[in-house]
Formats: structure tokens, C-alpha cells, sequence
């Protein structure tokens, strides 16, 4: 169906400066730059650890912090490049990441590379654990 990519989006340009979380709640970074594939976070105070992921391991900004697909884990263990990587290597690991549970769940508007969804804030009261936001509707 067609009604859950639709809704509010807004530009990736305005989640400069926004927390970064993992579906398990785990912080990974403030997004401290935006390509066209890749966000740079950094996490720290003074020995910053600086890193690139794609974009295509988010799920969704909700007004206070981008929500990823993927757990801390596998995040950095896969995603979590220490350059900006080539164009060619955003389009060969998307194509992978599309098969994997996490890709399933994505939605990728034709705009994906200028957009990100936007959810309302949600907390998982009573259930004691985040899930990922769609699984909260």
C-alpha cells in the first residue's frame, strides 16, 4: 500500500546538528554533515569519533532525533565508514541492504536522496523497549 510513504518529509539539510539512534535507542551521533549518500556523525567531546553511514539506514526523523532501520550493532559493524565512500559503493551496498529485514521494512520515496520521512514523536510507554517507529503505529 501506498499510504505508509506518504506524509510529511522534510530535507536532509535540516537534520544538521540532530541525534542520531539506532532502532535499539542507542545513540550513535549528532549528524554533523550531508551528502548526497552519506551523513558524517559524530559522537563525543573531545576525542570525537567521526564516521559516514548512508542514508538508506534511516527510518525516519520525529522532530527531535533521526531513527534508524538497523540496531547500534549492526550499524557500526556494516554501515560505519570512516570516508565518505565512492557513489558506486552507496549503490552497490543499497542494492544488499534492500534484501536484508532491515531494507524490507525502509521506505524509498524517488526523492530519498532530498528526503526523509518525518513521524510524530512516539515513546513505547508500557512495553519497556523501543521498536523500530512502524512498528509503533
Amino acid at each position: 500500500m501506498s499510504g505508509s510513504s506518504e506524509g510529511p518529509r522534510m530535507l536532509w539539510e535540516q537534520l544538521k546538528g540532530k541525534k542520531v539512534k539506532a532502532n535499539d535507542g542507542k545513540e550513535l551521533g549528532e549528524i554533523k554533515e550531508i551528502s548526497q549518500y552519506y551523513l558524517r556523525l559524530e559522537k563525543g567531546i573531545v576525542n570525537k569519533d567521526k564516521f559516514w553511514i548512508p542514508k538508506y539506514v534511516a527510518d525516519a526523523y520525529d522532530g527531535k532525533v533521526l531513527w534508524l532501520l538497523a540496531n547500534s550493532d549492526d550499524v557500526i559493524k556494516s554501515y560505519v565508514h570512516g570516508t565518505q565512500p565512492e557513489a558506486q559503493q552507496y549503490t552497490r551496498d543499497f542494492e544488499t541492504f534492500k534484501s536484508t529485514p532491515y531494507g524490507k521494512k525502509g521506505v524509498y520515496l524517488p526523492d530519498f536522496d532530498q528526503n526523509i520521512r518525518v513521524t510524530e514523536e512516539r515513546t513505547a510507554a508500557g512495553s519497556g523497549e523501543y521498536k523500530n517507529i512502524r512498528d509503533l503505529e
